[in-house]
């Protein structure tokens, strides 16, 4: 690779999902690549579990987990009303329980192997920048300042988006992410007590080796679920709740529900933080920057899952650095096949879904639990949520909304309107421009559907 004066050719600020894959596919073909990671270790502080579609790990050309990484799935799946009266069987989904710590430490030795640096303890503080353009990193490495000089700069630093949060404002790159863009998430798995859980399976209170999926259970965007494996002697907790005044928070609401199971014993793994469920950023890179992962706001916007967006944009990104590295050319113009590969693929379905989050959180709890006991949300919606793939229903289905939801015109009318404008976003974003150009790029933001285009 050209070095033009830089140290690197790649600086990684950020060894999570995003950031590891793509220092090791950039690596792997000759370049000089260096990792920062503010952690002691990769992985280090995300002890908790992640779920990810089966088939992002071919889609993102990046190794699978490993055994160690796997967490058992449930036999089954199912989503409940807030009430509990309504029940929606999704049987198994097409995702796989990952231990989100362990995956990050086997992606960081990937990375490694394939010859980036890693370096931990280090914070990144911010972009260097010169001529108009990213040249590197300034970072810590504990109390002493250094900086790394590079051809790129690529910001994997998570929600806080060190770097991208301090470019010129005319990228575009540095929105701060809206309070009412997060949720506070907190999944932990805690041994159990099995002959108190069998006697709760007995007496009806839960299934076993079912994960149960409550919907509304602490306000419109909220999730609650608990999976129960009495064989394996375990049950994990997951609660995601948008802080919203006057109700119960994350932390308070798990803590109720792990109360009131009777049987938890010791917590074995887990943790929480917060997690963008924004619009991601319309464009991804600068001069001599790529973002990815949640700095890009590169999740489910249902339900805030981002991993496998993550790994999918690193493979789009890491075929762009490499190109820019092969020309000696590193603006944004250099740098825009990423934007177009992940915004007119992946990025068209987070669209789709952006539109479809807001349409739900304009629903009361007791509407969602209606569209649940009507069959207005079927297993299939949700099952697409979760992939995320468009909702595709049949004729019959679609016939089978209809009559179920007669007397729930306004609800089925709403969530068909939502359909509608979120297709066309969908489409829209498979139209993102082929090049880049300001001008371009302001054209398309201005003509996105359904007057909600908004930084």
């Amino acid at each position: 690779m050209k070095s033009g004066g830089a140290e690197w050719d790649l600086v990684v600020a950020g060894a999570g999902p995003a950031g590891c894959a793509l220092a090791a596919k950039v690596a792997s073909a000759g370049a000089r690549v260096l990792v920062l990671e503010q952690a002691k270790s990769p992985g280090e502080g995300r002890g908790w579990i992640v779920d990810v579609e089966r088939t992002a790990f071919a889609a993102a050309g990046v190794p699978e987990p490993g055994p160690d990484a796997l967490w058992p799935a449930p036999g089954r799946q199912v989503m409940v009303s807030s009430d509990r009266a309504s029940t929606i069987d999704l049987q198994r989904l097409p995702v796989v329980p990952v231990r989100n710590d362990l995956y990050v430490g086997q992606l960081a030795r990937w990375a490694e192997s394939a010859g980036a640096v890693m370096r931990t303890g280090c914070t990144a503080v911010e972009p260097l920048i010169g001529a108009g353009a990213v040249t590197g990193v300034r970072f810590l490495d504990g109390d002493a300042e250094e900086v790394a000089r590079s051809h790129v700069a690529a910001d994997c630093t998570g929600m806080s988006g060190v770097l991208r949060r301090k470019t010129p404002a005319g990228w575009g790159l540095d929105r701060a992410v809206k309070q009412s863009d997060i949720v506070i998430a907190r999944r932990e798995v805690w041994s159990i007590d099995r002959d108190a859980a069998r006697a709760a399976a007995a007496d009806g209170r839960f299934q076993d080796d079912v994960r149960v999926d409550r919907a509304g259970a602490a306000g419109s965007y909220s999730i609650e679920t608990c999976h129960v494996d009495i064989s394996r002697s375990f049950v994990d907790v997951l609660v995601g709740v948008k802080p919203v005044t006057g109700l119960p928070g994350t932390d308070e609401h798990f803590e109720t529900l792990m109360r009131g199971l009777g049987f938890a014993g010791e917590r074995i793994f887990g943790g929480g933080a917060p997690i963008p469920i924004g619009r991601a950023l319309y464009s991804f890179v600068g001069d001599g920057l790529v973002v990815l992962g949640d700095s890009a706001g590169q999740v489910i916007p249902m339900h805030g899952s981002g991993t496998a967006s993550a790994l999918i944009a690193a493979d789009h990104a890491s075929r762009a650095v490499l190109g820019a590295l092969r020309r000696g050319a590193y603006d944004s113009a250099a740098l825009w096949s990423y934007c177009r590969g992940f915004q007119s693929g992946r990025g068209s379905v987070l669209a789709y879904y952006y539109v479809i989050r807001r349409h739900s959180e304009s629903l009361s709890v007791s509407e969602i639990d209606r569209m649940i006991s009507r069959g207005i949300l079927a297993a299939s919606d949700v099952r697409s949520g979760l992939v995320p793939e468009p909702f595709s229903p049949n004729p019959v289905a679609l016939g089978t909304k209809l009559v179920r939801g007669l007397g729930e015109l306004g609800l089925l009318t709403g969530f068909a309107r939502a359909g509608i404008t979120a297709t066309r976003m969908m489409r829209h974003y498979r139209r993102y421009p082929d090049t880049y150009s300001a001008a371009s790029l302001a054209n398309w933001i201005k003509s996105m559907p359904g007057h909600i285009a908004e930084q």
